[in-house]
């Protein structure tokens, strides 16, 4: 592959991932975040970090965002070997099993943005953005 195509295909994925991410971010924000609030309400109990999350953060952009990312972080950290328990019951539990369906109204579409975010930098990288 010649040093142009690489170029262009790297400008592509970076445009792609840049502007899909930020249309999944806005879904997300949106369109998701109804099924994150009836998650986070299974899953939050009082006094936990979820709990305490929902109250600091809001409702705004931001704190749907922060409300979005802590819910994430609590399925996927839980899982961790050795550690995991303890995260899990420091950020909520969870009373009755979710159906994962539910679950993957948050795992889904976060996992992708991260992996478009991260697409974007490599693609940044390769295209000499970061360098001075």
């Amino acid at each position: 592959m010649s040093s142009e195509l690489l170029t262009a295909v790297a400008e592509k994925i970076m445009v792609f991932s840049m502007l899909g991410g930020f249309f999944l971010l806005i879904l997300i924000l949106t369109f998701f975040f109804p099924k994150v609030r009836e998650i986070e309400g299974h899953i939050s109990t009082p006094g936990k970090q979820l709990d305490g999350i929902r109250i600091i953060w809001g409702n705004g952009p931001i704190g749907r965002w922060m409300r979005v990312v802590h819910v994430y972080f609590f399925f996927v950290f839980r899982n961790l070997p050795r550690i995991g328990p303890r995260i899990e019951s420091r950020m909520g539990d969870e009373r009755e099993a979710l159906p994962n369906g539910l679950k993957l109204w948050v795992l889904l579409p976060v996992s992708i943005l991260f992996i478009l975010g991260a697409s974007s930098i490599l693609a940044a990288w390769y295209l000499g953005v970061f360098s001075s």
